[in-house]
């Protein structure tokens, strides 16, 4: 079975996410990146990326044969700090430096391996945060903008 575009999308996601990395250039190493599960995710290493998808508006182009979708995923970035560490560095300052290492991964290929139009940060928010914590992280809304034919969404528009 052929996978759609949609989910085309959703494997570039985590490959270009997994490959943050010093060795690649980067600041710091992602050492998870997971699909949303159901039944959990393993937060065990980290930092973590677990990717969720989120709405997406359809709208078809009738000219030419495509639908237009707008998608939104949720990049839910988790770190943990044991106490030496969060004497020595701010939550924050790691928040930071990794979401420049997200953004900077998802503009290299906007088109998501010529399966996208457009690849966008729409919004960053803050997990709650509460003194003494276990995990600290960011939820990064991505829209991403591709086409496919009306007929069959496993083929780019």
């Amino acid at each position: 079975m052929a996978d759609t575009v949609r989910e085309k999308i959703f494997a570039n996601l985590v490959t270009t996410l997994n490959g943050i990395s010093v060795v690649n250039g980067y600041d710091n190493n992602i050492a998870s990146v997971e699909r949303w599960n159901m039944n959990g995710n393993n937060k065990a290493s980290v930092p973590a990326v677990i990717i969720n998808s989120g709405p997406e508006k359809d709208s078809d182009g009738k000219a030419y044969n495509l639908t237009h979708c707008l998608l939104m995923v949720f990049l839910e970035l988790w770190v943990r700090q044991n106490e030496t560490e969060s004497a020595a560095t701010p939550t924050d300052k790691i928040l930071n430096s990794l979401l420049g290492d997200i953004k900077r991964a998802l503009q290299a290929d906007v088109t998501r391996a010529g399966n996208a139009v457009d690849t966008e940060i729409t919004d960053i928010e803050t997990f709650e945060t509460i003194e003494g914590q276990q995990h600290a992280g960011l939820i990064i809304t991505v829209e991403i903008e591709y086409r496919h034919k009306q007929q069959d969404p496993q083929v780019a528009g």
